[in-house]
């Protein structure tokens, strides 16, 4: 990367978990800091090289950039909470990087990716040190969006056995009966219903106040349409930019230049 930028392994302490992470600053500091929430995977921010080439993109602009594994995936220890804890993880990564002597703490932004950026809603309410969110493929509520994968991987027999032994796995363990993996992720029925599908984007979203906010969506996303970024963009209050990068996945493959250098481009137009 050059001899302008250093980068630390850093652990965040949040609770009964420890997180990882990378640190990447620029050689100009103080400066504005970036941090970044992964999607749901087991392998936390390692899976996909999105997250890393971003990473390495917003130190050489001049952002002071954390990207860390959320609670039990990647390097980070504790357990996969389904979207609440990781609302925890969220503060704890910002309150890290906001208490970090070359980081400007009032001049903040996050990335969040899919769940990143679910759980981002939620963490971010009233708060105040972050300038501006960006949100890469994040349905409008996870109950629709659950159910929409379902039903397309397993078809409405597989959705409706789904919510009967949703019930049933508050008694009985029916993981053998019903495996639900999702990039390396066991989950558990009774979690998917009780918390997972809790979560509310748009509802979410509609109480951000005066947060600039970016939404991005693949135009050829299969697990977060088009529909369901449109549905967040209309939820959510000015100031507000949709993106829809053409024929893109739900991870943006072969697009990832493009989508990182738009959504530094958005950051950059409201940096103090």
């Amino acid at each position: 990367m050059g001899s302008n930028v250093k980068t630390e392994t850093v652990w965040v302490d949040c609770g009964s978990a420890k997180l990882y992470g990378k640190l990447y600053i620029p050689n100009a500091v103080p400066s504005s800091g970036l941090l970044i929430c992964h999607g749901l995977n087991a392998k936390g921010f390692h899976l996909l090289k999105i997250y890393t080439l971003l990473t390495r993109v917003a130190c050489r602009e001049g952002f002071v950039t954390l990207v860390f594994d959320f609670r039990g995936a990647g390097k980070s220890g504790g357990q996969f909470d389904y979207g609440f804890g990781e609302q925890e993880d969220v503060k704890c990564a910002l309150r890290f990087l906001t208490s970090r002597p070359e980081v400007m703490p009032n001049s903040i932004f996050v990335v969040g990716h899919s769940l990143g950026g679910a759980v981002s809603l939620y963490a971010l309410q009233n708060e105040t040190r972050v300038k501006g969110l960006v949100l890469w493929s994040t349905p409008k509520n996870h109950n629709y969006n659950v159910k929409k994968f379902i039903k397309n991987t397993r078809g409405k027999l597989g959705l409706y056995a789904f919510l009967v032994l949703s019930y049933l796995d508050k008694i009985l363990n029916v993981s053998r009966l019903f495996k639900l993996e999702v990039c390396g992720v066991n989950l558990r029925p009774k979690d998917v219903r009780e918390k997972l599908m809790k979560l509310n984007e748009c509802e979410a979203v509609s109480k951000l106040s005066k947060m600039p906010l970016l939404v991005v969506v693949g135009g050829s996303d299969e697990i977060v349409g088009v529909d369901e970024a449109k549905e967040i963009y209309n939820s959510a209050h000015e100031p507000k930019i949709l993106l829809i990068i053409d024929s893109a996945d739900h991870v943006y493959t072969g697009k990832e230049d493009e989508l990182i250098a738009k959504t530094i481009e958005w950051i950059k137009k409201w940096m103090t």
